[in-house]
């Protein structure tokens, strides 16, 4: 049985938001990973990969495998700053698992396009191996076992449920728990996809006084992922994916508060907000 390490590389969502207000949490955009031996599993391409990628360079015997939820900005973005792809014959996977055909493979490759990047893909030096037969069960057989769960968010997006050694990874960004469009998922059926998770990554980009503005903008707010964390029994819940405007005064406030609604339902969930550095070892 091998260790599991999750690291945070960009908890933030929408757009980067670097600057003294945002330096304790991070300002860089989704991306997180998880690392079991010399395989690492990149969910989500938003500029937290380039750091991503600054700490691999050096490690060749490391396999890579990148999906992404959605092909918003925010999510893919980082992609041509990962400089592992610029090294000579490195192996790089990458799977066309969303709802639509081949959208992983669009936005990730086709926004390096000599317009929006001055360097074109047949520039890039690494070995792209695009895995469009089969893609989950090449990711069973490489250690990652997982299930698609379909998010509320508009566009569409979907969630990962990871096992990887007997441990479940649940990485449900970006989702709505309550929006006013049709769900994709309810919330009950939400609970039993990560009952008694090891880890559940939740978007909680929003908190009340953002409402009734942003209803409908395919985000949760914190006390709702506060509820599901509850009563899915999670044993670690982390926020994730936070307004580009929340300064780290404001995360640490909506932290405390999240900690003590726990307390108060002497509830056994950890809380965590996610932030740039932070690792997670199951």
């Amino acid at each position: 049985m091998q260790n599991i390490h999750v690291d945070f590389w960009g908890v933030r969502g929408s757009v980067p938001s670097p600057g003294p207000k945002t330096n304790k949490y991070g300002g860089n955009t989704s991306c997180v990973s998880v690392t079991v031996g010399n395989k690492i599993l990149i969910l989500d391409a938003g500029t937290g990969i380039r750091n991503l990628g600054t700490s691999i360079i050096t490690k060749p015997d490391i396999e890579i495998f990148v999906i992404i939820t959605h092909s918003h900005w925010d999510h893919i973005q980082g992609f041509p700053f990962f400089t592992p792809i610029y090294q000579p014959n490195r192996p790089v996977y990458m799977f066309p698992t969303l709802h639509k055909k081949n959208v992983v493979l669009s936005s990730l490759i086709d926004q390096m396009d000599g317009a929006h990047f001055p360097v074109t893909p047949d520039q890039v030096p690494a070995n792209f191996t695009f895995i469009s037969e089969n893609p989950l069960e090449f990711l069973a057989d490489n250690g990652f076992n997982i299930t698609l769960v379909p998010m509320n968010h508009p566009g569409g997006a979907y969630g990962y449920k990871i096992i990887a050694e007997d441990k479940t990874i649940c990485y449900f960004t970006d989702n709505e728990i309550d929006p006013p469009y049709p769900k994709s998922i309810e919330f009950d059926d939400l609970v039993k996809e990560c009952k008694g998770a090891d880890i559940l990554i939740h978007d909680a980009q929003y908190i009340e006084k953002d409402m009734p503005l942003k209803h409908g903008w395919g985000h949760s707010l914190i006390n709702q992922v506060t509820d599901l964390g509850d009563k899915a029994q999670v044993k670690n819940l982390v926020y994730f994916h936070h307004d580009p405007e929340r300064s780290d005064d404001d995360i640490d406030a909506e932290f405390e508060n999240a900690r003590y609604e726990f307390r108060k339902r002497e509830s056994t969930v950890k809380p965590f907000f996610a932030s740039e550095g932070m690792r997670i070892s199951l």
